[in-house]
């Protein structure tokens, strides 16, 4: 791989980090997800920066793939749609957790004296 084609993916690598941290921050990425990307990435990048393993996965891609280094252009999109649809169900997730925490306090202070008449039955 030619030096530019290994500062763009490492650009590529360091906004993806830098997207996945925000919305870490921002409460809509799961900090599991998030560990995820950072590590996949952050072990990308290194290949990236690394020649020797570079060359080793090079070796390998090209042994597997027809086109090799056409393949990142997929993979760093496939990367992003993964980090999308994962905040997203963040988002749906953490909804989902206020609305049933919402439900419950409704119902409590609907019902304040149901445990005492339960105790007085006894």
């Amino acid at each position: 791989m030619t030096a530019g084609g290994v500062l763009l993916g490492a650009a590529i690598g360091l906004v993806l980090l830098l997207w996945v941290a925000n919305l870490i921050r921002h409460d809509r990425l799961y900090i599991g997800y998030g560990v995820i990307f950072v590590v996949g990435t952050l072990a990308a990048t290194v290949v990236l920066i690394v020649p020797s393993l570079l060359d080793a996965v090079t070796r390998g891609s090209i042994a597997l793939l027809p086109v090799a280094s056409l393949s990142i252009v997929p993979l760093a999109l496939f990367t992003f749609l993964m980090v999308y649809v994962f905040a997203q169900i963040t988002i749906l997730s953490n909804r989902v957790t206020r609305l049933t925490q919402e439900l419950a306090i409704r119902n409590t202070r609907q019902e304040p004296d149901a445990g005492a008449r339960a105790a007085d039955e006894r």
